[in-house]
């Protein structure tokens, strides 16, 4: 029973020397404390996971060796509870040891997600797509109505659009007299109100 007590203690020892060597799942949950990059923190995240259950599984493993010792000594009827003491005590404190650095990592995990959480609702909603702005349009000279780009007639009063809307620097514009409105070049009558055009 000694022999099997010494493994076990030295068993117990190299797993709580693993959890707390440097890159050890101590280590690991101490570095998620610090600043580090998105992509870094969840790399180690998933490291401490993965070495709590590989933890976990040698913590099994030796329950289940103890559970065989024990029926193996009642069944030889060497059974006796002052042997295991040591040996179930072990397994305590290393399952303590285990479940303060589980604690730990869901404590680091559960404000790395609130964190996450954080910063989405902080960010600035999508901007809305500004209206789109209608073209300018040059109202008829004959009705007024607005003309649509690059209409030959007035949908309204079918009146040839004046293609001298945006006169050009060199040409000279005329306006009727009577009504003020634009004239065509060389019209004898003014298209809005039919007023005589006076040359000059």
């Amino acid at each position: 029973m000694t022999d099997l007590l010494d493994v076990f203690r030295k068993k117990t020892e190299d797993i709580v020397d693993s959890i707390n060597r440097a890159g050890g799942l101590r280590g690991t949950i101490e570095s998620l404390r610090k600043q580090m990059a998105e992509a870094d923190r969840k790399r180690a995240m998933s490291r401490a996971k993965a070495e709590v259950a590989n933890l976990n599984q040698q913590v099994t493993e030796m329950i289940n060796a103890v559970g065989l010792q024990a029926v193996g000594l009642h069944e030889a009827g060497k059974l006796s509870s002052p042997e295991l003491q040591p040996l179930c005590q072990h397994i305590i404190d290393l399952k303590a040891a285990l479940a303060q650095q589980e604690k730990e990592l869901a404590r680091l995990v559960a404000d790395a997600e609130a964190e996450a959480t954080k910063h989405a609702a902080a960010a600035p909603a999508p901007a809305a797509a500004a209206p789109a702005v209608a073209p300018l349009q040059t109202p008829c000279a004959s009705c007024g109505k607005p003309l649509p780009s690059g209409a030959a007639f007035c949908a309204a009063c079918g009146s040839p659009v004046a293609s001298a809307a945006k006169p050009a620097a060199n040409v000279e514009t005329h306006f009727c007299i009577a009504c003020g409105a634009l004239l065509k070049s060389g019209a004898k009558f003014c298209s809005k109100c039919g007023a005589t055009v006076t040359s000059g």
